[in-house]
């Protein structure tokens, strides 16, 4: 019997040999086989030419000369291989919410197969709805990447309190608790708070790290655009660092920076705070995007707001008094103006219904917001603030306090020669820094802003600086983040991260200056976003870990996005796999919507 038994194990070993035989010499299938590339598994390990197997949306083998057929086989040699880049912190949820922005190509063509949304405080869904029916809503009609929601603080504060700038009650802070618990429980990942935002600058470190606690038991991260990014940015760190550490969770800092040339440096004392804390054991990490300029609209004017109004000015500019212009209209009537100029139409039923659960002064403040933009400084383009202006440039003496204005403004910014222009009615100015043009022209750099601004010039401030950005972008803690959004093309001025933030950096910080090495960046965009997420089946080329890969040519990437012309895609993927779904094909995308919405594991 013993022998029997014996021989019986000896022919399925024998078996199992054939087998594994007949599929390395032909007999196995793969849906997709990527032969020859260089593959950056997403680890600090240097490139190793070898293929990557596919199937059922899985990666299922790595070694150099798989055999086997496939149905579809995408010759890599001379290309890197490298896991799909995750973007930790974007804003693509608002383009995403309509059909024209859907599949993020903006993103794909960069080699982004994952984004997570919701951040600085804003929900990862419109403030009428739940996460279910973003989740819902997108996995029907699909997405271009895959994307992780974020709950925001400052949408369920609106939600519950409006705009009013106080502390809650204990029934609102309930309230809100709620409704962080409700949308870990439907699938967000965690919350986010934007602290330098209304409403969310409102709030006070006890009632954040309250809504904070709520996402413990879910293992939950906590995402933070931190309170103050300028001078009091060490404050900002520490309020984060005691947030994390008494909520328990795990914590990560959003675009990590610090602005204004006054305070150029103090990254250094930042990252001594991180490393202190993760020294302690907090999860703490952060995102970077590699631009000295931020802000999603990043022009900014060079006659501050200071300057080009006064305080004596009899007529200025208070903005609309919304209740007397509302306030008289009944609640059908308002909810019917607004159905008429809201970007959501028609109205939801979720949407109807959360209007006209609004308390009274709370639907007259949402629509009148929506209809008017209250904001007192409106500028040069105002024939009347123009005419005004001119007339105190007149009198030397307002004369002097608004170049006054304009000194301490472009210096609290960057200083002159850091302040470029990028849109002008000359295009013989273009690119030129404020100072350079100071001395092009002969004037001092406050007249030359005067001029600039009364024909309508658009500058860009490089409010931090290359160094700073060099030093974080060392950090193994630091993965990368656009903060960009999906545009529609052509329309407006995005900022260039929306366009070319991942292969801009492998491009300009790995490949020309050596700032840090090439697998070094494919880390911080792939296996460390993953980790930092707490995704355990993504970011590396790996077996049984979901196919989302990017092949690059890395001797050929082209990022042509400007401060000037924004709108232009990034080159140098030419494959990009999302699900196990090739979605960009020869350097063009494909229309494939391959997305899938990642879930909290509860």
């Amino acid at each position: 019997m013993k022998k029997r038994f014996t021989t019986l194990w000896i022919g399925f070993a024998l078996l199992l040999a054939g087998l594994s035989y007949a599929q390395e010499n032909g007999g196995t299938r793969y849906d997709i086989l990527i032969r020859n590339g260089t593959v950056l598994d997403g680890s600090l390990d240097p490139g190793r030419v070898c293929d990557v197997a596919v199937r059922n949306g899985r990666i299922v083998r790595v070694a150099p000369d798989i055999q086997g057929t496939a149905d579809r086989v995408i010759e890599a040699e001379g290309l890197t291989v490298s896991p799909g880049f995750i973007d930790l912190h974007t804003h693509v949820d608002r383009g995403m919410t309509f059909q024209e922005g859907r599949s993020c190509m903006n993103y794909l063509l960069q080699g982004v197969s994952s984004v997570v949304v919701g951040q600085c405080g804003s929900s990862g869904w419109p403030l009428f709805e739940k996460a279910e029916d973003q989740i819902r809503r997108w996995t029907e009609e699909g997405i271009g990447p895959n994307a992780a929601l974020l709950a925001g603080h400052g949408s369920i504060r609106r939600l519950v309190m409006g705009m009013e700038e106080r502390a809650p009650s204990p029934a609102e802070l309930e309230a809100m608790k709620a409704l962080v618990k409700e949308a870990m429980e439907q699938g967000a990942c965690g919350i986010s708070t934007g602290l330098i935002y209304r409403p969310g600058s409102f709030a006070s470190t006890e009632e954040v790290l309250e809504l904070v606690k709520v996402i413990e038991p879910y293992d939950g991260m906590y995402h933070s655009h931190i309170r103050n990014e300028r001078e009091d940015l060490l404050t900002a760190l520490r309020e984060f660092i005691y947030i994390t550490e008494e909520a328990g969770v795990r914590g990560h800092i959003s675009h990590f920076k610090v602005l204004g040339r006054p305070n150029w440096g103090l990254v250094v004392q930042a990252c001594d705070l991180v490393e202190d804390a993760r020294r302690q054991g907090l999860k703490i990490t952060a995102d970077q995007y590699p631009y000295p300029f931020s802000s999603n609209y990043p022009y900014v004017r060079l006659i501050p707001g200071a300057a080009w109004t006064s305080e004596d000015d009899p007529e200025r500019l208070e903005g609309e008094d919304i209740e007397r212009l509302f306030g008289k209209m009944n609640d059908s009537e308002l909810i019917e103006l607004y159905s008429k100029v809201t970007p959501y139409f028609p109205l939801s039923e979720r949407h109807l219904q959360f209007l006209e659960d609004l308390p009274r002064d709370r639907l007259v403040s949402y629509v009148g917001s929506a209809l008017l933009n209250t904001g007192r400084f409106r500028g040069p383009e105002n024939l009347r603030d123009r005419m005004w202006f001119l007339e105190r440039m007149e009198d030397p003496e307002s004369a002097d306090r608004i170049r006054y204005e304009i000194r301490k403004h472009v210096e609290r910014y960057c200083g002159p020669e850091g302040f470029i222009v990028g849109i002008c009615p000359d295009p013989e100015l273009e690119g030129k820094s404020l100072q350079e043009i100071a001395e092009l022209k002969g004037k001092p750099y406050e007249d030359v802003a005067v001029d600039l601004e009364l024909m309508g010039a658009k500058a860009v401030p490089m409010q931090m600086s290359e160094a700073d950005i060099e030093f974080i972008m060392q950090k193994p803690y630091v993965g990368t983040g656009s903060d960009g959004t999906t545009p529609f093309y052509g329309m407006g001025l995005p900022h260039v991260r929306s366009y070319s933030t991942f292969l801009y950096k492998i491009k300009a910080y790995g490949l020309e200056r050596n700032v840090v090495s090439i697998p070094h960046i494919i880390r911080s965009q792939t296996s460390l976003p993953a980790e930092i997420m707490g995704w355990k089946n993504r970011g590396r080329i790996k077996n049984s870990y979901k196919a989302d890969i990017a092949v690059l040519d890395l001797n050929n990437i082209r990022v042509e996005s400007t401060i000037t012309r924004p709108h232009r895609y990034a080159e140098g993927v030419k494959y990009l796999l999302v699900n196990g779904k090739v979605v960009v094909d020869g350097g063009e995308y494909n229309g494939t919507l391959a997305g899938e919405v990642i879930k909290l594991k509860k």
